[in-house]
Parts: C-alpha cells; structure tokens; sequence
C-alpha cells in the first residue's frame, strides 16, 4: 500500500494533517524530531506508522525513502519562527532549507508522485502595506533568518519541478490557529491568548490593538487543503496561497470571540500594539490557484473557527486556567 509521508507531525499543522489523512483511510508515515506522547499517538490510528528521522541528514532520509513505498509528501518539519531560528542561523538553514533538499532528491530517485512544501506568509516581509493582497505570483521579500531559509527550500522546489519534472509545490500559510495549541507566545498571534483569557473569565481590556489584521487560518482548513493538493491528481503551478485572501482586524476577533463565549469581555482600542512589536503587519494572502484548479477553499470563516477552538479549548479547564495578564507574560 502506497504511503503518504507527513513531516513534522507532532506539530501544530502536521499533527492535523496526520489525523485528516488517517480519518480519511490513508497509510501515513509520520516523522518526528521528538516523539508522540502515548495518547497522541493512540489518537492517531492504527494506520499511522511513526518513524524519528533527522531530515537534515541525507543518509537517515535515503534509508527512510528505500524502506517505506512512499507515494507523496507533505513536508511540515521546520524551525517554525525566528525567534528560533536568529540564535542558530545554521541549524535553521539546515533544517528549514537542508532536509527539503535531501527530501526532494529522495522524490525523485524513488519516483514521488508528488511533494508539498509548506511554506509561510513570512516571505514577503517587504510588503508592508495592508492594502495590498499579496498574490501567488508576487516576489519574495524575506529579510530575517527564518523567512530566508524557507524561501531558500521554495526555490528548492521550483528547481526540482523544473529540472526533473517533479510534481512538486509550494503551499504558504498564514497565521494558522486552532488547536492543539493553548499558548501566550507572542509568536502565535493574539487568538490563543485573548480566548484563554475569555475563558478563564478575565475581562480583557487593552488600550491598543483593535487595528492589528493578519491572514488568520483555522488549523483544519491548512490541514485539509494540504491534502488536497497532495490528493490532486495535478499541480498547474509550483506556488499556491491557502487562506481566505482578506486579512481580519482585531475588531472582528473580538466580535467572534463575544459570540463565542458568552459574557465575554472584549476591548481594544485603536492601534496595533502590543502585537506589531513581535511582527510587522503585511497584506493577505491571495490568490485564486487552489480554488480554481482543485476546488479548494477554506471551509471556516474566522467566526466558526474560532468557536471551534473555543469549544475545544473550554472543554478543559485545566487548558486555560491562570494565563499570564499581558501577551507574552
């Protein structure tokens, strides 16, 4: 039986791709750095096979591509931000970079059907005006190591696309929230931290931040259109942009957050702090490519994503009890 290969499935992302594919009956390889906890790994299935690799090394990823019929790969395992990659700029590269390399070759010496990179909105850090959607076709920008070293892997692809006829693709992401993540991370976005503070029943009330927007993406939609283009019997381009296309205030995620949990105190007034001091602000997302050519577009609009999230979350209160009371805190 043919398998996919889902990297980085302990993650955020690839742990819900893995589950997806799995519930839809699939054979899934799934690596992992570090591995599954007990539960996790139950609540995956049967039919999920874990495998720890060291993507980097080209000699580890060569034996995992001869042991296992590997059909196709959504590749997710990378150093997720800069705040981890500006300390270690070589690991970064090594890995964000380096293990798509060694798993594009492994692709095409066995003959992939095809390779999905998931990529980030974070390459185009030039574009700085909200304004302008930023569409499939525009031109990177990345300044920091971690946006550098993830476009360093999408031209990877384009190469190996080109060169040797791969069907392979780049799929950016943006702002992926939901669960499993329950976290005060600036680095996730002010979502987790506003609901688990709504939840816990704190009001929240902020001087600044109702002007901050991004392209926020619920995690079972960046899951499933994964998978749809892995599924897709064919690629027409080497980039697609899987979101919504708009980018959405704060204002509106505290509007879904009130309808979300009842009595929710919610209030910011006009500016973009305290979120723009961990990240710059840049136009959506765009693009027509997914919905087009396969038929994909996100199933949750930020109001049911976010009452998703918080009837996962508030389905345990230990998930939320006592956050900190300031982002990051």
């Amino acid at each position: 039986m043919k398998i996919l290969l889902v990297t980085g499935a302990t993650g955020h992302v690839g742990a819900e791709v893995a589950q997806q594919a799995a519930a839809a009956g699939l054979a899934v390889l799934a690596t992992h750095a570090g591995p599954p906890g007990a539960g996790q790994a139950v609540a995956f299935g049967p039919t999920v096979t874990w495998a720890a690799c060291d993507l980097a090394d080209a000699t580890a990823v060569a034996r995992l591509a001869s042991d296992h019929p590997i059909d196709a790969c959504i590749h997710l395992a990378a150093i997720s931000n800069e705040a981890y990659a500006h300390p270690a700029p070589l690991t970064a590269f090594q890995i964000n970079a380096g293990a798509t390399a060694n798993l594009l070759d492994a692709a095409r010496r066995h003959g992939w059907r095809r390779f999905i990179l998931t990529g980030t909105g974070s390459v185009f850090q030039g574009e700085t005006n909200v304004a302008n959607p930023i569409l499939e076709d525009a031109t990177p920008s990345p300044s920091g190591i971690y946006a550098t070293t993830k476009h360093c892997a999408e031209l990877l692809v384009r190469m190996y696309r080109s060169q040797f006829g791969l069907s392979a693709a780049n799929v950016r992401l943006s702002w992926v929230f939901g669960p499993p993540i329950v976290s005060d991370s600036p680095a996730r976005g002010p979502i987790p931290w506003l609901l688990r503070r709504t939840l816990a029943g704190q009001p929240v009330r902020m001087e600044s931040g109702a002007d901050f927007a991004a392209s926020f993406t619920y995690v079972a939609d960046a899951a499933a259109g994964l998978l749809a283009c892995a599924r897709a019997p064919a690629l027409n381009f080497d980039t697609y942009h899987l979101g919504h296309g708009v980018n959405f205030s704060n204002r509106a995620v505290a509007a879904a957050l009130r309808a979300a949990v009842p009595g929710a105190v919610v209030e910011m007034g006009p500016g973009t702090e305290p979120w723009t001091i961990y990240t710059s602000m840049r136009g959506p997302l765009a693009g027509e490519r997914l919905r087009r050519e396969i038929g994909f577009a996100p199933a949750h609009s930020l109001e049911a994503g976010i009452a998703a999230y918080a009837q996962w979350l508030g389905a345990d209160p230990a998930r939320y009890r006592d956050p900190p009371d300031r982002p990051g805190g």
